[in-house]
C-alpha cells in the first residue's frame, strides 16, 4: 500500500508486486493516520495524531477500537511528543473475524512487545527476546521473523544518514538464526525457497511459489530517524536485496513519500511460512 498523497488523502494506491499494476481505492478511514501491516491478510494497525489506535480491515472496513496510546505501560507524553511515531511495529496472531481469542502485539522501539488479549484488551504483558549480542544490532534496524519453526533476527545497515553525503539507504542485510534455548545465533545467507518481506509491516517469510524470489529480501522504507527532518518523509529506500550476491534491484519505480506513514506491505492471502 503506497503512501497517502497530498490533495488525494481519501484515495489510496495499491501496487501489485507480482503483476506490476497499481490499483486505487477510496479509504477515508485512513486519512491522516499511520498505517502498519500486521501479518494477517487485509488487516492493518492505525494510529492518529491524537493517540487513538485501531485495527482496520481493508475489505470489510471493519474497525476495532483499541485503548488509547497513553494507557500503554511506560508511555510518557513528555518524552514521546508525537503519537504518530510511537508504535513502530504491530503483529496480529490470528484473524479477528474467525477467532475471538486473538492477540495484537505492538513494538514501541526495542525488542519489547506489548500484547492485547482478544477483545477484552487486558493489561499489556512485556516480553523480551534474548540471545543476540548487542554488537550485532548496534546502529542497525532490527527485525524478527519466525518461519517453519525457526527464529531469525535480521539487521539492516544504512538506516542513518552518512556524515559526508547526508544520504541513507540499505548497505547490507545480515540474517542470523537464533537458538532461543541456548541463547546463541549463527549468520546464514541461504533461506532455501523462502523470501522475506520487511518494513513498517509484520516481518514475514514467503515461499517463492507465490511469485517472489527465493533468498531475497523485499523491503520498504522504515528508516524514520533518517528521514524525520526531510521535506518529503520516508519512501526513498525501497527495493529487493539479493542475499547471495548483495545486489539490490527496485520493485516500485514510482515515488511514494510520507512523513510518518510511507509505503507498507499488505498481503491478501495467508501465504506466510
Amino acid at each position: 500500500m503506497l503512501a497517502e498523497k497530498p490533495g488525494k488523502e481519501e484515495s489510496r494506491e495499491f501496487f501489485d508486486l507480482i503483476k506490476g499494476v497499481t490499483y486505487t481505492m477510496n479509504f477515508p478511514e485512513l486519512v491522516g493516520k499511520r498505517c502498519l501491516g500486521v501479518g494477517i491478510p487485509g488487516w492493518i494497525f492505525t494510529a492518529d495524531l491524537k493517540g487513538n489506535m485501531n485495527l482496520f480491515h481493508l475489505n470489510s472496513r471493519c474497525l476495532i477500537e483499541l485503548p488509547h496510546m497513553n494507557t500503554l505501560e511506560n508511555f510518557d507524553l513528555d518524552y514521546h511528543i508525537e503519537f504518530e511515531y510511537y508504535v513502530e511495529k504491530a503483529l496480529l496472531s490470528s484473524h479477528p473475524h474467525t477467532n475471538d481469542d486473538y492477540i495484537l502485539m505492538i513494538n514501541q522501539g526495542n525488542v519489547v512487545i506489548f500484547d492485547f488479549r482478544g477483545r477484552g484488551l487486558e493489561r499489556p504483558i512485556k516480553r523480551i527476546v534474548e540471545g543476540v549480542p548487542s554488537e550485532f544490532i548496534y546502529g542497525m534496524q532490527l527485525y524478527i521473523v519466525h518461519s517453519l519453526g525457526e527464529l531469525f533476527v535480521i539487521t539492516r545497515n544504512g538506516v542513518e544518514k552518512h556524515p559526508e553525503t547526508n544520504l541513507y539507504g540499505v548497505e547490507e542485510f545480515i540474517v542470523a538464526r537464533v537458538d532461543v534455548d541456548n541463547e546463541s545465533y549463527e549468520e546464514v545467507d541461504d533461506l532455501g525457497n523462502r523470501a522475506i518481506f520487511l518494513g513498517f509491516s509484520a516481518s514475514t517469510a514467503v515461499v517463492e511459489q507465490y511469485g517472489c524470489k527465493a533468498n531475497h529480501i523485499y523491503f520498504t522504507d522504515d528508516c524514520s530517524t533518517a528521514y524525520y527532518f526531510s521535506e518529503n518523509g520516508g519512501g526513498k529506500d525501497m527495493g529487493i536485496y539479493n542475499l547471495l550476491d548483495d545486489t539490490i534491484e527496485p520493485h516500485y519505480t514510482g515515488e511514494s513519500y510520507h512523513k510518518f506513514s510511507p509505503p507498507i506491505w499488505i498481503f491478501n492471502t495467508p501465504f506466510s511460512v
